[in-house]
């Protein structure tokens, strides 16, 4: 087996190594295109032109999400009252669990000077555990209270998702609010994406501003509509509003699911 050698810019060779070995140093970034290789007694030259090397500096596919059902049939096109609409048929038959789960996440945040600072710090993977309660409630799976904690297995990427995101959004707002509003609609399915897949918080942020590219406005009319029925649950003696957040969230992935699937569609 061939052997390599990694020459550094003051002459001094590291190896040797074979070709798998120089491939994981590749990958853990500790060898770059331009770092000089030398292959047996050949001259030295760029680890980019080495043809052994080019799947290793390939660039990485476009991310796929992986296949997904639903119990209802998505709409052809983007409708915000239907997407509303079928969050009402799919919460209705499980409001009593649905409005617990976000009754408890309400009554963390609302504790005197403690919540707020608790649920900085746990919110996120409390919302990647409701986003696969609701992604499972689509998919036909009936939600249960405990399914709000099943995010704790991605904490620390939800954390920084929920840190940077706050810290952006925060800053987008005070420059005239526009730049704010178009921050949270690229990042509206954050949380779904890291529910349903292992992509680390940037890339998940990533990946929703790629799935709302082409369908800002319409989210942000989604979203308009969303406020319509957090204000009709307000409105109904305050408890609405833990029935309303369910329909919201659920509307919301719908949504999500609906420009997955135009997405799939439109991807060779």
């Amino acid at each position: 087996m061939d052997q390599y050698f990694v020459v550094s810019s003051d002459g001094k060779e590291y190896g040797p190594v074979d070709l798998p070995g120089l491939i994981e140093w590749v990958r853990q970034g500790r060898v770059l295109r331009a770092t000089l290789i030398r292959k047996g007694a050949a001259e030295p030259v760029a680890a980019e032109t080495l043809p052994e090397l080019a799947v290793a500096f390939a660039p990485a596919p476009p991310m796929a999400f992986p296949p997904f059902v639903t119990s209802t049939a998505l709409p052809t096109e983007f409708r915000s009252w239907q997407f509303i609409g079928q969050a009402w048929e799919l919460v209705k038959p499980h409001w009593l669990p649905l409005a617990a789960i976000f009754f408890i996440m309400t009554a963390i945040g609302a504790v005197p000077y403690l919540g707020a600072c608790v649920f900085f710090i746990i919110g996120g993977a409390i919302y990647v555990g409701i986003s696969r309660a609701i992604l499972g409630l689509i998919a036909g799976k009936p939600p249960t209270i405990g399914m709000m904690f099943e995010g704790f297995d991605r904490f620390g990427q939800a954390f920084l998702a929920m840190l940077v995101m706050g810290i952006l959004i925060c800053i987008g707002t005070i420059f005239c609010i526009v730049p704010g509003i178009i921050l949270t609609i690229m990042w509206m399915f954050v949380y779904l994406v890291m529910a349903e897949t292992n992509l680390d918080f940037w890339p998940a942020m990533e990946a929703s501003a790629k799935l709302t590219a082409g369908y800002r406005w319409e989210l942000f009319c989604l979203l308009l509509a969303c406020l319509v029925v957090g204000l009709l649950g307000v409105l109904a003696c305050l408890v609405g509003i833990f029935v309303a957040y369910p329909v919201i969230f659920t509307a919301i992935a719908l949504a999500y699911r609906f420009l997955q699937a135009r997405q799939a569609a439109t991807t060779p």
